[in-house]
């Protein structure tokens, strides 16, 4: 399983990736503080699940996930 975590605060994105590490620890787990990088890694990888941040200066997390 492949799961994407994007937040643009750095410690909410690394208690993110630690609550999901502790559910998940067989998952391939990558995370990102922009969504244009997220989204470049989403066009050659495949995806099961996303959490995104909803208010992010960039891109709301909304948009990123359509």
């Amino acid at each position: 399983m492949r799961i994407l975590a994007i937040d643009d605060e750095k410690l909410a994105l690394e208690s993110l990736l630690d609550a999901i590490r502790s559910e998940a620890p067989e998952a391939e787990l990558r995370g990102f503080r922009y969504a244009d990088d997220a989204l470049e890694y989403a066009e050659n990888y495949t995806c099961d699940i996303a959490f995104c941040d909803i208010r992010m200066v960039e891109m709301n997390g909304i948009t990123l996930a359509e």
